[in-house]
């Protein structure tokens, strides 16, 4: 079947249901809620830029671009180049911009029906002849939406565009997504698909399963698994805290239910202080809530430590996946239970598989404890700058005061295949248990390195590294290894520049 849907609107919906099934669909819009325009010239007066007013319509207010449908009238807020040939982000663009101005607010006019012109004065701007991806949105509505379910399966289905993230899901109990694309149609000239994250997986437990999808057009990672932290903010007796929902779009979730399992965390170090069983949660507000656990707080207790729900916490399985040349990194790993990542082709633009894991920022939880990425590919990732895109796989969580015993632990990466412009393939924070293994890295010309770090391999406050049985490019012989930070521990290279 396919659905073309129109406005704002949410295509799926699970909610408080099980053993639920959607396959064969493709899911579209009539008029996208983004919009694109080619670029014909770049000099000193400023950009031009072609638009199709009947596919993406417009009007021009007090010298304002506006994009427009029956019910709505948005500026644009955000923008990204596109390489046609690509189909994705040009390379050196990424959130560094494409552009020393603010586009949005730039005086705008029409030269004729469909041509328009941004007086600006900059002196970087985009390839005559690229894309501009052109986002002017709101992120309220998901392609699909699942919550406090269980046994939900996607498979089949093509999602050409999303108003927000693609499947959102959380208080999920086991989910498979197989051969579900969130990828604008390949025939056509359309760039984008995704207004935000493909897949973003919140507080989910059971199994998550992966399968045969393909993400491209994103705005933004195309698969984000990961908990929620919250900030304890008061001790109300030697049972119950209050705690607060840091982050704005998290502010309103629910945390807990009777019975589950959550960790106490100090937000320096990042370490547990021990585990308790939650009795009663009570919401105060949106952002508040009072949990009473079983027993009592640990001894070390501080008002400001951190919570992590443990009970919702996924194993997680991605294969025979491809990223494409999307907005910011590939596949975003923040879960204590197994993770394996396997046969899956990465072209990201940014990192291609980020271990992050954080109570300071984000508040994105889950330090890992066994993850294996093996038998993947990894082609020309890491062309653009974004946040935690220190190489091709960047594991670094947010460690404000590293102590003794490190964040993450046991992460294989066996057997991959990197092909890359920059020798920068691994950059690893606060990990113990970390083996390089039987990898390939192979040179490529298709962009200049930009990075500028003399190092291929990154270890910093980590422990226990094996490094050894990789074939390296001759071209990268003069890279080294990184080993560095108050808490590092052995490390065992072999087969690498030292």
């Amino acid at each position: 079947s396919r659905l073309v849907f129109h406005d704002r609107v949410m295509p799926l919906a699970v909610l408080g249901s099980q053993d639920i099934a959607f396959n064969g669909f493709t899911i579209d819009w009539d008029r996208p809620l983004m919009s694109q325009g080619i670029v014909r010239g770049f000099d000193s007066k400023g950009l031009t830029l072609e638009v199709d007013p009947k596919r993406y319509p417009y009007v021009i207010e007090n010298g304002q671009l506006l994009f427009t449908d029956q019910t709505w009238k948005r500026r644009p807020w955000g923008w990204m180049e596109f390489n046609p040939q690509s189909r994705g982000v040009e390379a050196g663009t990424g959130d560094s911009g494409f552009i020393d101005a603010n586009i949005s607010r730039s005086p705008v006019t029409e030269l004729k029906p469909g041509l328009l012109h941004f007086a600006l004065q900059s002196k970087r701007g985009p390839k005559v002849g690229n894309v501009l991806i052109i986002r002017h949105g709101t992120r309220d509505h998901a392609g699909a939406f699942i919550e406090n379910s269980k046994n939900v399966a996607l498979s089949n289905t093509d999602f050409r565009h999303t108003s927000g993230l693609g499947v959102l899901a959380q208080y999920t109990e086991n989910l498979t997504l197989s051969k579900v694309n969130i990828a604008p149609d390949p025939n056509s000239d359309r760039l984008f698909a995704g207004h935000d994250d493909a897949f973003h997986l919140s507080n989910c437990k059971g199994k998550i399963v992966v399968d045969g999808c393909l993400f491209d057009g994103l705005m933004d990672d195309p698969i984000n698994v990961h908990g929620t932290c919250i900030q304890t903010t008061e001790k109300i007796s030697s049972t119950t805290v209050r705690a607060k929902f840091m982050h704005d779009q998290s502010v309103g979730m629910k945390f807990a239910d009777p019975g589950d399992e959550v960790s106490f965390i100090d937000r320096g170090p990042m370490n547990p202080r021990g585990s308790r069983t939650v009795k009663s949660v009570k919401k105060i507000t949106n952002e508040l809530v009072e949990v009473e656990f079983i027993t009592a707080l640990p001894d070390d207790f501080k008002v400001g430590d951190a919570l992590e729900n443990l009970t919702w916490t996924p194993t997680l399985t991605v294969r025979n996946s491809v990223f494409g040349k999307v907005r910011a990194r590939g596949l975003l790993i923040s879960t204590p239970k197994k993770v394996l990542v396997e046969n899956n082709v990465f072209r990201s633009s940014g990192a291609a598989i980020f271990v992050a894991g954080d109570s300071n920022g984000w508040y994105e939880s889950g330090a890992v404890k066994d993850v294996t990425i093996r038998r993947n590919q990894f082609i020309d990732c890491n062309s653009s700058s974004y946040q935690f895109c220190d190489a091709v796989i960047s594991i670094h969580p947010e460690v404000p005061a590293p102590g003794k015993t490190p964040y993450h632990r046991n992460i294989r990466i066996l057997d991959n295949k990197f092909i890359t412009f920059d020798p920068a393939i691994l950059w690893a924070t606060s990990v113990d248990g970390l083996v390089f293994k039987g990898n390939t890295i192979t040179a490529s010309t298709t962009y200049p390195s930009y990075l500028g770090r003399k190092e291929g391999l990154t270890f910093i406050n980590c422990q226990n590294v094996q490094v050894s049985g990789n074939t390296l490019d001759p071209k990268f012989t003069g890279r080294q290894v990184l080993v560095s930070g108050s808490q590092a521990g052995p490390a065992v290279i072999s087969g690498w520049p030292k």
